[in-house]
C-alpha cells in the first residue's frame, strides 16, 4: 500500500493517514481536545506513553480525569492485575474457597434437617420439581407444606406462574416448615 498524508478531509477537519503501519518514535502520544477537558488533572494529557519499564500505559500519570472508558467488549490475553495483584490468582482462591464454604453450608443444613427453599417458576415445579428433577425439587420431597396464595389474572405473569415465595428462595428452613407461594391463574 503506498502511504499518503490528506490534509482538510471530512470538512476540513481531519487529517487522514495512509498506511500499513504508523511508527512514531516519541514515547507520549497525547491526544487533547481543550474543550473537552475536566476540572483537575495534569496540564499534559498523555494518552499513550511508552514508559521506562517498556510497558505500554494508558492515560499516564491520570492525565484524563474523567479516566478510561472501554465502551464494547474487552478481550485481555495474560493477566489482568490490579493493584500489582494478579486477578486470576485471586479469583481461583476465591473460587475455591467459595466451594469450601458451599460444602460448610451443605454439610451444617443436613447436620441440622434444614433444607433450602427452590427457586420455584410454576406450580407445577413446586409440585412436580423441573423437568428431570435434578436442580429443583418438588416441596414434599423437601418436606415442606405449601399454602397457596391466589392472585387473579395478573397481566405480568403467565398461568399458574409464581408470583413470589416467602421466605424467598435461598432460605434455609427446617423440614416441615410451612412456605407461601403466591401463584397467578388465569381463570
Amino acid at each position: 500500500m503506498a502511504t499518503d498524508i490528506k490534509l482538510d478531509q471530512q470538512g476540513g477537519n481531519w487529517v487522514l493517514i495512509e498506511a500499513s503501519v504508523l511508527k512514531c518514535t516519541g514515547a507520549d502520544f497525547m491526544l487533547d481536545s481543550p474543550g473537552r477537558r475536566g476540572a483537575g488533572g495534569s496540564p499534559h494529557r498523555r494518552a499513550l506513553v511508552h514508559d521506562a519499564g517498556d510497558a505500554l500505559t494508558i492515560n499516564f500519570a491520570r492525565d484524563y480525569s474523567g479516566g478510561v472508558n472501554v465502551i464494547g467488549d474487552l478481550a485481555v490475553t495474560g493477566d489482568v492485575r490490579v493493584g500489582g495483584q494478579a486477578l486470576g490468582g485471586a479469583v481461583r482462591a476465591m473460587s475455591s474457597r467459595i466451594a469450601e464454604l458451599e460444602q460448610t453450608i451443605a454439610s451444617l443444613t443436613q447436620l441440622i434437617g434444614a433444607v433450602f427453599i427452590p427457586p420455584w417458576r410454576t406450580r407445577t415445579e413446586v409440585e412436580e420439581g423441573d423437568d428431570m428433577v435434578l436442580v429443583v425439587l418438588p416441596a414434599s420431597s423437601l418436606g415442606l407444606i405449601v399454602e397457596y396464595e391466589i392472585d387473579q389474572l395478573n397481566p405480568a405473569f403467565g398461568h399458574e406462574d409464581v408470583i413470589s415465595i416467602d421466605p424467598p428462595a435461598g432460605t434455609a428452613v427446617l423440614r416441615g416448615s410451612t412456605v407461601r407461594v403466591r401463584i397467578n391463574l388465569e381463570g
